[in-house]
């Protein structure tokens, strides 16, 4: 009989979790969060997200009104309605979010990888073409949204680990494959002929910004990939057209570039971040990557 009365009452409940996030004003729900997926609202970001910019996560920012995000120093313009796709290792200022609404959700390759089409969508050029995909929809606005996001979300978080990140999982896939096959389909984003391929060099994209600082060898990074540095550079020329070297050397002087333009750090100490031991390399690398000294690219 106790299991009974249980059964029976489960349906109201979850009839009134559903009523008590319709009644909510979304940017003041709580965060919801798992080891491999972050869901905020844009006003609701903690300090310390802001500050960590989350270097391992793939990115899906949905806004509800006009506002501009700024991704590697570059600025986009976003109407309400429309959807932002970051991959990992992209700095974003995040600042500026927390005047808008919107949402932003953030899941790990670990995370949503669950099957060929997953690994298909998320090692594309949705997430790693040369700029980010801006997608528009007017069909998806606020209330759906939150109809279709946000009260599940918030409906599965009562229900246990498990079921949020099944429902996560679900809801993440849901804002990804109609975009990734509508993009395809115009011709926009082309199909990767090679799914094993693309992951390898993605994986190879995130390693890289991850440790550039203490390694520019070829052959750490075949290491931590289980191939050789000869086929880790070839499968980079196949689908990039550079060498694993060159990307390499790309990524350690775009960050370098970073440090010069945007902090105050002197260039002797940029090079010690960097991790040259001596600022005369770090001086001589940029000059060689730019054509220019690094107090030049400073004054700029």
């Amino acid at each position: 009989m106790e299991r009974w009365g249980h059964d029976m009452r489960a349906p109201w409940l979850l009839e009134k979790i559903v009523q008590s996030f319709r009644m909510t004003n979304p940017d003041k729900l709580d965060n919801m969060t798992t080891a491999g997926f972050r869901f905020f609202a844009f006003r609701n970001i903690p300090d310390q997200d802001i500050e960590q910019n989350w270097g391992d996560f793939f990115r899906i920012f949905k806004t509800f009104e006009p506002i501009d995000i700024i991704v590697e120093k570059e600025k986009y313009h976003l109407r309400a309605n429309q959807m932002i796709f970051v991959g990992p290792g992209r700095f974003i200022d995040l600042s500026n979010l927390r005047v808008g609404r919107g949402y932003l959700l953030c899941f790990t390759a670990a995370f949503y990888e669950r099957s060929l089409e997953d690994t298909a969508t998320i090692h594309s050029p949705l997430f790693f073409g040369e700029r980010p995909v801006l997608y528009y929809d007017s069909c998806f606005g606020e209330q759906v949204f939150n109809q279709q996001i946000t009260i599940r979300l918030g409906r599965a978080r009562m229900q246990g680990d498990y079921i949020f990140d099944l429902v996560a999982h679900h809801c993440v896939e849901s804002l990804l494959l109609d975009v990734y096959h509508e993009v395809s389909a115009g011709d926009q984003m082309p199909q990767p002929k090679h799914t094993t391929d693309i992951g390898l060099v993605n994986h190879f994209s995130m390693l890289i910004h991850k440790h550039c600082r203490e390694y520019t060898a070829v052959q750490f990074y075949a290491d931590q990939l289980h191939v050789t540095a000869r086929k880790l550079t070839d499968i980079c020329l196949a689908m990039t057209g550079k060498t694993a070297k060159s990307m390499i050397l790309s990524v350690l002087l775009q960050q370098a570039v970073r440090y010069i333009k945007h902090t105050n750090l002197s260039i002797s100490q940029i090079s010690y971040e960097m991790g040259f031991n001596d600022e005369s390399n770090f001086r001589n690398f940029v000059k060689r990557q730019t054509g220019h000294i690094p107090r030049a690219l400073r004054e700029s």
